[in-house]
């Protein structure tokens, strides 16, 4: 269901390069302060998983969301479950092979009803055209997640657009909720962004693209951006995957306009194939204004260079806390040093209008755990943590599904890093003590992350979509400040018949501060 790319509560804060001359101007107003992943409103804190691979009424690969409800003993996603797809209950449309409900989830209370809500993007929905994608809001209610209200639709043609075989529309999702409004909180204002990998640009087969909806004030603004797009700065190219990742939030200090990072892997650098990029896009709201900065490896002091197959961008996390932005780029195709492969994450900060270049994180980084192999593919997947309850602490969650161990090859393991203390981080692994299952070749640990910062209890799920020991996948609950690890494992609890691979997206709803 929801949440991969955004959640409630987090706000994401990146800004550009340079200094800006914009005036200080009152903070946004936001939705009602409460529990960030709370479908039903009943004060206790739910998760959602994806399983877009799922046979869904004999439809191969037509794709499904569980919905994991919390109950009275306080943990994330402990009471009842519900199964979603395109068809059943409230959500819209009919499930169809190949159409991958569920590849990209986002959580955001966009009408601000204290119900979240959850945007999820179909990539392979077919609509006339093989691919073109869609997304759908599953609206929340006291019913649960859409019940008693329909699911709003979203296409190409919602952004003035035609749908092109192989766009892959809701490749990519992420959800702003309440941005901007300097006075009343507006109850239908929110940003929402889609990347369009696959988008045609200029006759550029899979160039890329991201659409934005910005409502705000009783109005909408839909804007279609590329590579091509005035201001940007880029030339869209054959391959370049522009959208692939994206993750939007309003300025720290502004209030009005929105900002996204937007991942390119696919970009080429000169005579570098794929050495990938992350565009920063200001002031979304204004298509006429709008400035686009990179982020990337050959970018003034940003450290490191952009090499053939990095696939910078792959991946993207942003959080703020206490007036403090932060930005992950996942680079698992980096190489450090002989190790092909071994993979990074660019750390960014930003306390003003100003994006700071931090550390290039490797598994070889100074005092840090583990060291970099060939293939580990450190940084395919990253997920900020942001404090909460008893912890004071922003982390970072980093995926090396590629990891091998002692379990055999590509085991997977997934390290925490704690800002201002790199040193400090923590190794999990199925091998790990109290993590449920077992360590086997193959099961990809970390092949996704998310997290769910609740009312009593915070907690890092892990996917292992592809665990060789259960058959379907399932998502390992590693809790903050105390309390045992536990799994979502598809049948019995979770009445998951036939899950193929539960686990592959997961709905993240954190809390760091607006």
């Amino acid at each position: 269901m929801r949440l991969q790319a955004l959640l409630t509560g987090i706000a994401l804060l990146v800004a550009a390069p340079t200094v800006s001359t914009a005036p200080a101007q009152a903070a946004a107003d936001g939705c009602a302060p409460g529990v960030r992943s709370d479908f039903n409103g009943d004060g206790r804190s739910d998760a959602v998983v994806g399983d877009p691979s799922a046979t869904v009424a004999g439809h191969a690969e037509a794709g499904r969301i569980v919905v994991l409800y919390g109950d009275a003993d306080g943990r994330v996603g402990e009471g009842a479950r519900d199964v979603l797809w395109q068809g059943e209950a409230g959500v819209a449309g009919v499930a169809e092979p190949g159409d991958r409900f569920g590849s990209a989830l986002a959580v955001a209370d966009l009408d601000c009803d204290d119900d979240t809500d959850v945007v999820v993007g179909v990539p392979g929905e077919d609509l006339g055209v093989v691919d073109a994608g869609q997304v759908q809001v599953l609206w929340g209610g006291a019913a649960g997640l859409a019940i008693g209200e329909g699911s709003t639709q979203y296409t190409q043609a919602s952004f003035g657009q035609v749908a092109a075989a192989g766009d892959q529309f809701g490749f990519a999702v992420d959800a702003v909720e309440d941005v901007g409004q300097g006075g009343t909180p507006d109850p239908d204002a929110y940003a929402l962004a889609i990347g369009v990998p696959g988008a045609v640009v200029s006759g550029h087969d899979d160039a890329g693209a991201i659409a934005v909806r910005a409502a705000y004030d009783g109005g909408t603004e839909s804007f279609w951006i590329t590579a091509d797009t005035p201001g940007i700065g880029g030339v869209a190219e054959a391959g370049d995957r522009f959208g692939a990742a994206v993750s939007c939030t309003y300025l720290a200090g502004s209030g009005e306009t929105i900002d996204c990072a937007v991942g390119v892997p696919g970009e080429d650098v000169g005579t570098r194939k794929d050495a990938g990029d992350v565009i920063l896009v200001r002031d979304i709201y204004y298509a006429d204004e709008l400035v686009g900065t990179s982020l990337g490896q050959n970018a003034p002091g940003v450290p490191g260079v952009a090499e053939a197959g990095d696939r910078y961008g792959r991946s993207l996390d942003t959080v703020r806390v206490g007036g403090t932005s932060r930005i992950a780029v996942g680079v698992p195709g980096e190489d450090v040093g002989k190790d092909k492969n071994a993979g990074m994450v660019q750390l960014f900060s930003s306390d003003t209008h100003v994006v700071h270049a931090g550390v290039g994180l490797t598994q070889d980084t100074a005092g840090v755990a583990d060291s970099a192999q060939p293939g580990d593919t450190f940084g395919d997947e990253v997920a900020w943590i942001a404090p909460g309850l008893a912890d004071t602490k922003t982390r970072l969650a980093v995926g090396a599904p590629g990891e091998n161990t002692s379990a055999g090859t590509d085991a997977g393991l997934v390290q925490v890093f704690p800002m201002g203390g790199l040193a400090s981080d923590v190794v999990w692994t199925q091998g790990s003590p109290g993590v449920p299952g077992a360590a086997h070749a193959g099961d990809r640990f970390g092949d996704s992350l998310g997290m769910v910062a609740g009312a009593t209890e915070r907690v890092l799920l892990v996917g292992v979509p592809d665990d060789t020991a259960v058959a379907g996948g399932m998502v390992d609950v590693i809790p903050f400040g105390g309390g045992a690890p536990r799994a979502w494992v598809p049948g019995g609890a979770i009445p998951v018949a036939g899950a193929s691979r539960f686990g592959a997206t997961i709905g993240t709803v954190s809390g760091g501060t607006e």
